[in-house]
């Protein structure tokens, strides 16, 4: 069995499920967003134009969220090459996949099948630099090792399901893993430049991303004081420099007459920390208050009223009122974040339906638990302080300031995850299957 995976030609198998992944992503994305028995908003293929806009929730209306907060910059850009909001702020949040999306529009007309296509080469790419990263990183059993880590991607279904609707995820992940294997290309000898430039476009991909980037920058520097190469000074300066410009830019923007949902960066912080979220306890699943059609959790007028209170005692200002919040309410507090911390680290949350939990356990238990072993035998690599550092960045902000609803936002982790699980599942495989021999390195990446 083992002879089909030939170290000679360790880019094979992750070629083969880099297909795969393009082909069975679109499939289940497009069943997920059109037919799924879910509470997904559907959408069709036979739509086109504005038509197909309308079919996605607030579209064109005083709030838009979502896929019609991206679907907006996209139509603002193919409209006036410059991505906006609909009340004509620039399109801070994510200016690179508004660009991108306007492209998938612009070459194929507004419709799914024209966003999903390219969408799906994206997790094709996705599948096989993470499986090429793990190639690299292999000492042997390199084909094993690069099959397996591109198969964790090719069944994450968490993946899967944003190849058929306007999010910046797929794009976002699909130059990750390509800043990703530019890093363990780079090894310890050259400066990671293709890393460095990958990231630094993540950080304008989607807005989160520039605290996985402080988490880079952090690695770099204390790498460059560990191992004497001045030049990761350089790389801590560049990533830091376009994640600090992230937010700045965020700031800047006068939203007094902002219309769209999403938030500025000053109200994520009330969002997550006010009355709402007092009866949690730290078994608690997390969850928006209010918006969750699982939750058992209802809303009272004493609890409106005191949102509203410390709101008032704020002045109007969300940060404000989060802050008097957590003063007043320290062991409330501590106890939401708990149930983030458990949130960000593990399979499920609140905001799931009874099949998602099931079908996020099963991933979580393949990548996760997985992932730490070969992290563990990485410990002397590079790669692995790597992904501790961008790790401990991305959990210490949800754990204190907010977590995602899903496991979104922990996608990029996942897939360093999965480069270190598929060397673990290689030495596995390479002792179970018939023709069981260690193989000695070869091949390239």
């Amino acid at each position: 069995m083992l002879r089909y995976f030939n170290d000679e030609k360790p880019w094979v198998w992750p070629v083969v499920l880099a297909v795969l992944t393009a082909v069975c992503h679109l499939a289940f994305g497009i069943w997920f967003w059109t037919s799924s028995p879910t509470n997904a908003p559907k959408t069709s293929l036979r739509t086109s134009g504005e038509e197909y806009l309308k079919g996605f929730p607030t579209w064109d209306t005083e709030h838009e969220a979502d896929a019609a907060f991206y679907n907006r910059g996209a139509i603002e850009t193919l409209q006036t090459g410059v991505p906006r909001t609909r009340s004509g702020l620039f399109f801070e949040h994510a200016p690179v996949y508004a660009y991108f999306l306007a492209a998938c529009y612009k070459v194929g007309g507004i419709n799914l099948l024209a966003m999903a296509l390219p969408q799906s080469v994206l997790a094709a790419l996705t599948s096989l630099f993470i499986g090429l990263s793990a190639v690299r990183l292999a000492e042997k059993n390199r084909a094993l090792a690069g099959a397996a880590a591109a198969a964790l991607v090719l069944v994450n279904f968490r993946v899967a399901g944003y190849v058929s609707t306007p999010s910046p995820t797929t794009l976002l992940l699909c130059v990750f893993a390509f800043g990703v294997w530019g890093f363990v290309r780079a090894g310890n000898n050259r400066a990671p430049w293709l890393f460095v430039a990958a990231m630094s476009l993540c950080i304008y991909i989607q807005a989160a991303f520039f605290l996985m980037a402080l988490g880079m920058a952090a690695w770099a520097v204390l790498a460059a004081l560990w191992t004497k190469r001045s030049h990761l000074l350089a790389v801590a300066v560049v990533l830091a420099g376009f994640a600090f410009a992230k937010p700045l830019v965020s700031f800047t923007i006068d939203r007094t007459k902002e219309t769209h949902s999403t938030e500025p960066p000053s109200a994520v912080l009330w969002e997550a920390n006010n009355p709402y979220y007092e009866s949690m306890t730290a078994f608690s699943l997390w969850e928006r208050r209010p918006g969750n059609n699982w939750t058992k959790w209802q809303m009272t007028p004493e609890q409106t009223a005191r949102y509203d209170d410390y709101f008032r005692r704020a002045g109007g200002n969300a940060t404000k009122a989060a802050l008097l919040w957590i003063r007043e309410h320290p062991s409330d507090y501590f106890e939401l974040c708990v149930v983030r911390f458990f949130a960000v680290v593990g399979p499920v949350t609140g905001q799931m339906s009874p099949k998602n939990k099931l079908l996020s356990t099963f991933a979580w238990a393949l990548i996760v638990p997985v992932g730490l072993i070969g992290l563990w035998k990485l410990r002397r690599n590079g790669f692995a302080w790597l992904v501790i550092f961008v790790g401990f960045t991305q959990v210490a902000f949800e754990t204190m300031v907010m977590a995602g609803w899903q496991p979104r936002y922990r996608l990029p982790i996942e897939l360093l995850l999965s480069v270190a699980a598929g060397l673990v599942y290689a030495r596995f495989l390479s002792r179970m299957l018939p023709g069981s021999r260690d193989e000695r390195p070869g091949g390239g990446g």
